[in-house]
């Protein structure tokens, strides 16, 4: 955004009772808008109602803050401190309260956009501010309402919310009572809700308002405020203009209390490896595929297209130093079919960063939901479906399918018990077609598309019901980083910028190699900011991994760098995208390979490691099946014509 030439003055919140998560009926829950609320689809009438996440650049944002500012140093500040009520800033929202804004288009897609925090230069309900502990439905819509608990916030050592006078920690004790002589709002205690409270008078004087601070509460019994106090008439309201003080007594201003500045956020240290495999896989430029994962890989030999498996095994040669892999192809039950060997990454895709085609089949077409161990195979190669489709390519798509709604959890380590509920952690999980390790960077479905969340923990909560039942849920814990850039006039002196000691390597080095072409191209520095260490999400949250923008998306990037648009605006695949079930848990299994069911041969078995087979050549087995079908084949699962048009989508996400 275009930075203002008048300068502020930044404020900042000493502390937050902020929480990105809360528990609701024993589960937790996303404290802030549903899924379903941020969904940008439209419906049939092509009209959109959704919200979306205001950035902290954003003039909504940056309004908020203004007024928020302005009111926390006209009150803690005083009369000193008024050259700077209108030049004042709040720094940032206290940590986990987000700024969301409600979005409502016309059945033409147009939607009114306003600078500031009301679009249309009043308190409206257009801008919602959520991360009040006490849930979603508790949220807070002007910076007028808010202004009262950030007031605690700031003031109150206790942190005791009895103290607060907001709406939403007094609720139903404020009443709004509108003058018509002039426009002033005078807030009244009402003394049967609580009656050691003393009365607090919000007179609206301009802009800011003046707030009058609620004497903490005391645990001495005699010093409760008789039924006789409590009943009295409010203080009138304080002018606007204070009343001087006789020139023979001045009385010196109170002393403003200090403003602290907010403590640095502490990232969370990354686990140790358990496994060489782990440990690999933490690595930068060594594997981009895992054991046990479905992968798009390239088969020369066998139809000189794209294909679907599972990789089996993985090595280095020790001598040459060169990457292999053996992947099973994913088929119908009467094709079994031997492993391949792929000898480059380059011929290889990770399930998520292509969209799947749809089936050559047209019964299969006009019957998706059928599930894989359902389909007619035999019926389907002997023509009874139609002619018009090839049953190893449909098998391979639907078993990849089948795959993503699945999960598997992985290396035990451990079990804690606490408020009733068992968590029992693990190493590992394999999530959809992908395999993830603690320490591992993930894609959220939540916030910003460019935040990143490395995994710490991995658990699986289990607690008993009301009913006898018991209910679970699988969860991961970890440090969210965002995606922050700089703009930088001199290529040759970069920013100092803050950096955590744990951020995974992989996270770094491709960093820096993104900034060799920001740098030069987009005068941009660019770099990980932890911005809400130790958070909590339910499975349901992933999209997938994160993978370097080096070693998959290299030259989208590149192109979209040296195009102005700096690397950004594009994404990748989430999990549940292929089955169009979108955010969900999954079906738990106990093994891995259970996932793929009938799709891969009895016995096939995955192998840890990195160690180079007696013999990595070329697997010699049985064929796809699909003579006189390759030309078909080709054609669908070809994908060098991805951003020409209609077909799957090669956008990705960091």
């Amino acid at each position: 955004m275009t930075q203002p030439l008048t300068p502020f003055y930044p404020i900042f919140a000493s502390k937050s009772d902020g929480l990105d998560v809360v528990s609701y009926k024993g589960a937790p829950l996303r404290n802030g808008p549903s899924q379903d609320q941020l969904d940008r689809s439209p419906n049939a009438q092509g009209q959109c109602d959704y919200y979306r996440v205001i950035e902290k650049d954003d003039p909504k944002h940056v309004d908020w803050r203004k007024k928020l500012g302005g009111m926390l140093l006209r009150e803690l500040g005083g009369k000193q401190h008024e050259d700077k009520w209108q030049q004042c800033i709040l720094w940032d929202l206290p940590d986990n309260y987000t700024l969301y804004e409600h979005i409502k288009t016309k059945a033409d897609g147009q939607a009114r956009t306003s600078k500031n925090h009301s679009g249309g230069g009043h308190d409206r309900q257009d801008a919602y501010l959520y991360g009040y502990p006490k849930g979603p439905r508790k949220r807070f819509r002007s910076p007028l309402e808010f202004f009262p608990h950030l007031l605690w916030l700031c003031t109150d050592e206790t942190s005791d919310m009895q103290n607060c006078t907001c709406k939403m920690c007094v609720p139903l004790q404020l009443d709004v009572e509108k003058e018509k002589e002039k426009p002033a709002v005078r807030v009244e205690v009402k003394p049967e809700i609580k009656k050691e409270r003393e009365t607090v008078a919000l007179p609206i004087t301009g802009r800011h308002p003046t707030v009058q601070v609620l004497p903490r509460r005391t645990s001495n019994p005699s010093s409760v405020a008789s039924p006789a106090a409590a009943t009295a008439p409010a203080p009138a309201p304080a002018p606007a203009t204070p009343v001087a003080a006789p020139a023979a007594s001045p009385v010196a201003p109170p002393a403003a209390p200090q403003i602290r500045a907010p403590t640095p956020l502490q990232s969370t240290p990354l686990p140790d490896p358990r496994s060489i495999d782990q440990q690999v896989d933490h690595l930068y430029h060594k594997f981009v595929s895992r054991q046990g994962e479905v992968v798009w890989y390239f088969r020369p030999d066998k139809t000189g297209a794209w294909g679907l498996g599972v990789v089996l095994r993985r090595w280095i040669d020790k001598a040459t130093g060169a990457k292999g892999y053996h992947v099973q192809p994913l088929s119908h039950p009467h094709d079994s079919m031997a492993p391949e060997m792929v000898a480059s990454e380059d011929e290889m895709k990770p399930w998520l960063a292509w969209s799947a085609p749809n089936y050559t089949y047209t019964y299969l077409q006009q019957h998706p939901n059928i599930p894989y161990e359902k389909v007619d195979w035999q019926g389907l190669i002997a023509g009874q479906y139609g002619q018009d489709g090839v049953a190893s390519v449909d098998a391979s798509i639907m078993a990849a399918k089948a795959v993503d709604t699945t999960y598997t959890l992985f290396d035990y380590l451990k079990k804690t018990a606490h408020a009733g509920m068992q968590d029992a952690h693990y190493n590992g999980i394999y999530l959809g077609a992908e395999k993830i390790w603690r320490g591992d960077p993930v894609r959220l479905r939540i916030g910003k598309d460019t935040d990143v969340m490395v995994v710490t923990d991995i658990v699986e909560r289990t607690s008993q019901q009301a009913n006898g039942q018991t209910a679970s849920a699988v969860l991961v814990v970890g440090d969210i980083y965002s995606y922050a850039t700089i703009p930088i006039a001199n290529p040759a002196q970069l920013p100092e910028v803050p950096k955590s000691p744990n951020i995974p390597t992989r996270m770094r080095e491709d960093m820096a190699w993104r900034n060799q072409l920001l740098v030069p191209h987009a005068r941009t520095f660019a770099y990980w900011k932890l911005s809400s260490p130790s958070s909590r999400f339910d499975i349901a949250e992933l999209r997938g991994r994160w993978y370097e923008t080096e070693l998959v998306f290299k030259e989208p990037f590149t192109a979209s760098v040296k195009t102005s648009e700096a690397g950004n605006g594009v994404w990748m695949n989430a999990r549940g995208d292929a089955t169009k079930v979108g955010r969900m848990t999954g079906v738990p299994l106990p093994q891995r390979l259970q996932a793929f069911g009938r799709a891969v041969p009895e016995g096939t078995q995955l192998v840890d490691g990195i160690d180079t087979p007696e013999q990595p050549q070329q697997a010699q087995g049985a064929g796809m099946g699909m003579a006189g079908h390759a030309d078909v084949f080709t054609d669908l699962m070809n994908f060098d014509h991805i951003g020409e048009g209609a077909g799957p989508s090669y956008d990705f996400n960091f």
